[in-house]
């Protein structure tokens, strides 16, 4: 009998189909989960959920923490304890709370004096833990970074932070295959940033949303791997859940097969303290070469891009698809024809203070932003350096900017200033600083003030991003640079090509192995996990009242936006609030009140009888964009709305609302806008999540909708779904053993007290 025929699979299905532990008729699937890092913010209630269900960390070492989000990043000379160094109480609670945390569960954790510390997102490639092929998460949406090693890497939110600890697993729906190729060559000046901001600007912040996105092509088969995970780490402001770099053959030819990882990926790899060694490389190697997209592999998306067409980019609004080229000008909403993104754009330029039409290089700034788990690497710090030089010794920061540079890692700090870099930019006037994610979000003492205006090499430039009426615009660190010594928004590409003074100093690039190996840290006295799988509950599973729902009644607000990020839902400074009963006063706070003054704006949410809704109905798209905090949803719920009705949502904020006993209602959006107009009324709406139905008033007939069948069961029932999962304890066994089998480089970090270790019966600095 003739051996079947295998039907063709993208890189993202095979990696996928290996890490299959279970999947249900309606196609829900427990998802084995190789790596998971950890930070301060989005873990406290995770651990908290564990010490109070009695439950323990399934797999110690495949789990790495470390604190970046709320630490500062002022020079730590002379500060031996955390609590010390951070000074603001709530940013200091869950510092404290994360040590504490990691000596009860024995967990790795690279703390304040660890020269490993850093963003979450920059020492896990650093330090080898991220691999191809491996699925990794994260309590945080720019997990997608790790996607630039063929890695199926996604954000999570808390509650899923608490099921992988208790599990190693996730319940996943599997989605979309989207790939986008871009080739020819780049204009000289254009770097990965200026790549995928270019790209955003094409496919919109809704434009992956269901998606893993392959990216293809030329450009990105000749990209370094620390560009690639600048492209990668911002697959997450596309809308996609994940984003995985191939190495493509040209797109302009048929369906031939790609491959990632590829040598590119293998030397990066080669010889980092946690990645295989000896016997186990070669293992892992010839493994890693099968991870390839098959000829003929069907995408349900496409797009290709002309290299040709991307020239240094930069944000002129309050969304990543906000983009111009440098050489443009401000847009002007009296040319765009949808009513909903004209009001969005003018009421971004009103937040921005911009004027329609306005070029760019016009744009004065007051602050220069260079760090970020998307631009903080070792080479986005030398582009950054190479700007200052080629403006001659006698270059400066522009007296009215004040800029800094952060290094994503203490490594990286120690690199930087091996080459110089660090003398580089202190003697133009940059504030060269401490290890950390800074001005990305201002968690830290790093912020705007409002009205300040940043240009900034970080990820996002939501309204109060980095500092509560701050302004923000996105762009590469190069350009970055050009606008610290301008002081205007600037095309780097003026800097290119000027012959430097012979007696500047050039760049000695050094090789990032020379800093593997250190003096070894001082980590926190670890415990030991017992690595079951316990269970709280036996045998019956858990019922959680506050997740249990039915029927939902009640008076309904309309809002017409798109595109509604987390950070507008919840401004972060409440990421760090340990009394939840203000999360509903802080809902939509930037739009409720006046950034300046603090006054009760018209929002709707901020009159009667609106000010007690309990359902929110959206007539734009993509609700929910941006963060994986679930904060989000925590929010509506204190307020008092527990469902949410919009054309589309994001992924991740979906997902939250569903962890915690919500509903999030997607429909067609002539229907949302027909339900917003009974909401307008003032009457009650109703949501019958038995009936599948939303029941309307004087007498209209009822809205249907669906919800995955698992999900909806649970919610009926207010089940636990981490109960559920331990159920299938066994199968998770029997995968564990099979995958050290056919996978062991994954198993040899080993466990030494709980903590991960470099090797197996290695000793060395490096042994934790």
């Amino acid at each position: 009998m003739p051996a079947p025929v295998l039907k063709p699979r993208t890189l993202y299905d095979k990696v996928w189909d290996d890490h299959v532990v279970h999947v249900q008729e309606d196609g829900l699937t427990l998802l084995y989960i190789d790596r998971h890092l950890v930070h301060e913010v989005t873990s406290p209630q995770a651990f908290e959920g564990l010490r109070t269900a009695g439950r323990s960390v399934r797999r110690t070492d495949c789990t790495l923490a470390t604190v970046d989000h709320n630490l500062p990043t002022a020079p730590r000379n002379g500060y031996t304890k955390i609590e010390d160094y951070t000074t603001e109480p709530d940013s200091k609670a869950q510092c404290v709370a994360l040590e504490e945390n990691v000596k009860e569960f024995g967990l790795t954790y690279f703390g304040m004096r660890d020269r490993r510390q850093g963003i979450v997102h920059i020492i896990g490639p650093e330090q080898g833990f991220t691999l191809p092929g491996i699925t990794c998460v994260c309590g945080d949406s720019h997990t997608s970074t790790h996607g630039a090693f063929g890695a199926l890497a996604f954000g999570i939110g808390t509650s899923e932070v608490e099921h992988v600890l208790a599990t190693q697993t996730l319940p996943q729906k599997k989605g979309k295959n989207m790939r986008i190729s871009v080739d020819g060559d780049l204009h000289e000046g254009v770097t990965s940033k200026d790549v995928i901001l270019h790209i955003i600007g094409v496919i919109g912040t809704a434009g992956g949303t269901g998606c893993v996105i392959e990216y293809a092509g030329s450009v990105f088969r000749g990209f370094s791997m620390e560009a690639r995970m600048s492209v990668c780490n911002m697959s997450i402001e596309a809308g996609a859940r994940a984003g995985m770099v191939t190495q493509a053959q040209s797109s302009a030819g048929a369906r031939a097969g790609m491959a990632a990882p590829d040598d590119i990926t293998f030397e990066y790899l080669k010889g980092r303290p946690l990645a295989p060694k000896g016997e186990m490389w070669d293992r892992a190697l010839a493994y890693w070469r099968t991870l390839k997209t098959d000829e003929g592999a069907m995408f349900d998306k496409e797009v290709r891009i002309n290299a040709q067409d991307i020239i240094p980019t930069v944000t002129w609004g309050t969304s990543p698809q906000d983009v111009a080229p440098i050489t443009g000008k401000v847009p002007d909403p009296a040319n765009i024809e949808d009513p909903v993104r004209r009001k969005s754009v003018e009421r971004s330029l009103q937040y921005m203070g911009l004027t329609p039409n306005t070029p760019l290089t016009e744009i004065k700034i007051d602050k220069v932003f260079i760090g970020s788990c998307t631009n903080s690497r070792i080479e986005d710090l030398r582009s950054a350096a190479k700007i200052v030089l080629a403006a001659g010794p006698d270059a400066k920061v522009a007296s009215h900017v004040y800029a800094m540079i952060v290094p994503g890692s203490g490594m990286i700090k120690e690199q930087a200033e091996a080459e110089g870099l660090d003398v580089i930019f202190k003697r133009a006037g940059f504030d060269w600083r401490e290890a950390g994610c800074s001005m990305c979000l201002g968690m830290n003492p790093d912020q705007l003030r409002p009205q300040e205006r940043c240009a900034s090499t970080s990820n996002r430039n939501f309204e109060g991003r980095q500092g509560p009426g701050g302004r923000t615009h996105l762009l590469s660190p190069a350009m970055a640079a050009a606008a610290a010594l301008t002081g205007y928004l600037t095309d780097a590409r003026k800097f290119l090509g000027v012959e430097q003074n012979q007696s500047t100093p050039a760049i000695k690039e050094l090789s990032a192995s020379a800093f593997w190996i250190g003096p070894e840290p001082t980590l926190p006295e670890l415990g030991a996990g017992n690595g079951t799988l316990a269970s709280s509950v036996e045998p019956e599973t858990a019922v959680l009242s506050d997740r249990k729902f039915t029927t939902w009644k009640g008076i309904a607000a309309r809002l017409d936006m798109q595109n509604i990020n987390t950070d507008v839902i919840i401004s972060k400074q409440y990421l760090k609030i340990s009394d939840f009963s203000l999360l509903g006063d802080a809902l939509f706070e930037t739009l409720r009140k006046d950034p300046i003054t603090g006054t009760p704006t018209d929002f709707i949410l901020n009159h009667p009888p609106f000010d007690k809704s309990k359902i929110l109905i959206c007539t734009g798209e993509n609700f929910g964009c941006g963060s994986s905090r679930e904060n989000a949803p925590w929010s509506f719920k204190v307020f008092g709305i527990r469902c949410i009705i919009a054309p589309s949502f994001a992924d991740i904020f979906r997902s939250n609302t569903l962890q915690n006993g919500m509903l999030a209602i997607e429909l067609a959006k002539e229907v949302c806008i027909g339900l917003a107009e009974d909401a307008e009324t003032g009457a009650e709406l109703e949501i019958d999540l038995e009936k599948n139905e939303i029941r309307r008033p004087n007498g209209q007939p009822p809205v249907t909708f669906s919800i995955d069948p698992f999900r909806r069961h649970c919610l009926l029932n207010g089940l636990d779904n981490i109960e559920i999962t331990l159920q299938k304890a066994d199968k998770i066994g029997e995968f564990e053993e099979r995958r050290e089998l056919l996978q062991p480089w994954l198993c040899t970090l080993g466990r030494k007290g709980g903590k991960i270790v470099a090797s197996q019966g290695r000793a060395d600095p490096l042994d934790w």
